[in-house]
């Protein structure tokens, strides 16, 4: 039996919906391709970004330097009617090799907050400590959060994977907040309380509580950071 025209027609329009979502998920970071190796940080960043701020360490222990960058759209502030223009963040980690060249280790323009889209605290901090790759966001005012994302190479995919995310809302005026720090290898979760004490200059913890979550073997690329 042939099929009728409206079955062949929900089949045709599946077909663009998947084709498309597939194109979709292939869009690399940026919206272009970032050459896999080249002599120096700036031959990565891609036109129209430029750099806001870059740290050195090692990621993967063979005692070379490599690099982390956050970029930022290379736009005007504000357009000619003084409306302020919203400026993606990125990131681009690199891998230092013998040869002095450099391999593109990974990036994602979706974990970031836009530049001036935290407030009054907007900022981003990266950092290379131990092997992992720390990423900070900060937002707010008054009221604010910081966000922590810990990335490290999975040996065997070479590839950085999200191994921790930490979440702290503070209110700066009273000096109490919360934090939940989340280990997606082990699955813990610890969710606690503080009192910020100005005498003894420390936080000291009011309540704190273990529970799990799912594991995760998400990849840099596939970051999504909290807009």
């Amino acid at each position: 039996m042939k099929p009728t025209k409206s079955i062949q027609l929900v089949a045709l329009l599946l077909t663009i919906v998947l084709n498309n979502s597939s194109q979709a998920q292939q869009t690399p970071p940026f919206g272009k391709k970032i050459p896999a190796t080249a002599q120096a940080l700036p031959d990565f960043v891609p036109r129209g970004w430029t750099v806001e701020s870059q740290v050195s360490g090692d990621l993967n222990g063979d005692g070379l330097t490599d690099i982390a960058a956050v970029v930022v759209e290379n736009k005007a502030t504000a357009d000619a009617s003084g409306t302020i223009n919203d400026r993606q963040r990125g990131l681009i980690v690199l891998l230092a090799s013998a040869s002095k060249a450099y391999s593109l280790l990974g990036s994602n323009d979706k974990l970031l907050q836009c530049l001036g889209c935290g407030g009054v605290k907007d900022g981003v901090n990266v950092t290379i400590k131990n092997g992992v790759l720390v990423v900070s966001q900060y937002s707010g005012s008054r009221e604010y959060s910081i966000y922590t994302w810990r990335f490290r190479l999975n040996a065997g995919s070479q590839r950085l994977q999200m191994i921790g995310i930490d979440e702290e809302d503070t209110d700066g005026m009273v000096g109490k907040g919360s934090t939940v720090s989340t280990n997606l290898l082990t699955g813990q979760k610890i969710s606690e309380t503080y009192q910020y004490d100005q005498n003894r200059d420390r936080k000291v913890i009011l309540s704190s509580k273990k529970g799990k979550v799912t594991t995760s073997t998400t990849l840099l690329e596939d970051a999504v950071g909290n807009q």
